[in-house]
This record gives C-alpha cells, sequence and structure tokens, in this order.
C-alpha cells in the first residue's frame, strides 16, 4: 500500500476515533455510525437515532450496503462502542471499534481490520469529564464491504 492510501486511511480514522472521544466525553456514550471517503476526497458520515445499539448498527449496515453499491468509496470506517473482546484485553475492558476497509487493499485476503481503542472515562478533582485513549489493537479479517 502507498503511503498516500496510508494517509487517506489515517485521515478517516483520526477523524472518526476524535468524533467518538468527543460524544463520550459529551454523553459518556457514542452512537455507532459511519464515516466514509469518497473517491471524490469527500468524506461522509452516516448516523441514526435509533437507541438500541445493534439496531442502529444493524440499520447502518444496511445503508451501507446501499452506499458501497456505487462503487466510489474509498476508505470506510463503521465505529462502535463496545467491550473488547477478552482474548485482545489488556487493561481496560471498554473500547471503541473501528472496523476499517479500504478500496486499495481489494486485492488483499486479510484485507479489513478492526483496530480496538481502549478508553478510560476520566475526571480530574471535579473537573469536565475527559476520555484517555489507550494504544489501539489490530485485528485482520477477509473485507466484508469493499469486495470485488
Amino acid at each position: 500500500m502507498s503511503d498516500n492510501h496510508d494517509e487517506r486511511a489515517l485521515k478517516v480514522l483520526e477523524k472518526a476515533v476524535y468524533r467518538a472521544q468527543a460524544s463520550l466525553e459529551e454523553t459518556k456514550y457514542f452512537q455507532p455510525f459511519i464515516m466514509l471517503l469518497n473517491d471524490a476526497g469527500k468524506i461522509e458520515v452516516f448516523e441514526n437515532e435509533i437507541k438500541d445499539s445493534t439496531e442502529s448498527y444493524a440499520a447502518l449496515e444496511e445503508v451501507l450496503n446501499e452506499r458501497i453499491k456505487e462503487r466510489d468509496v474509498d476508505v470506510l470506517v463503521i465505529l462502535v462502542d463496545t467491550m473488547i473482546p477478552e482474548k485482545f484485553v489488556q487493561d481496560v475492558p471498554g473500547g471503541i471499534r473501528v472496523h476499517l476497509e479500504e478500496k486499495s487493499q481489494i486485492e488483499t485476503k486479510i484485507g479489513a481490520r478492526f483496530l480496538y481503542v481502549p478508553y478510560e472515562l476520566c475526571r480530574v478533582g471535579d473537573g469536565e469529564l475527559f476520555v484517555k485513549l489507550h494504544i489501539p489493537i489490530p485485528v485482520g479479517f477477509p473485507a466484508e464491504y469493499i469486495v470485488k
């Protein structure tokens, strides 16, 4: 993968994680959402108001499947607030799960990744709530959405 592909994926990944972090600081929770970069270089965000996280995620997958048919998705990330699976937990069990796929990886057998970004909700004294992000835990798997 070229540096340009890496840079585009990192740009979307960072924006999405910081968006989730800001929501966590504000409400201690965030609804699942999709952020994608299209071939024109524009970032698109898809979200919904469904309260149940599982139902919200399923509805987003339907939207994504329709959107992916346009074949102009370069990078996509789907984020959800989750508990990190036991086999990957290090010290912090709560995390942001980022499902990342890139068009540049379409020929790769393991072309997708979950990045579990462990986080802690923290407060200094009586101060404002902040979110401490920990080192992401990468897990590779075959792509589900951006495929041939």
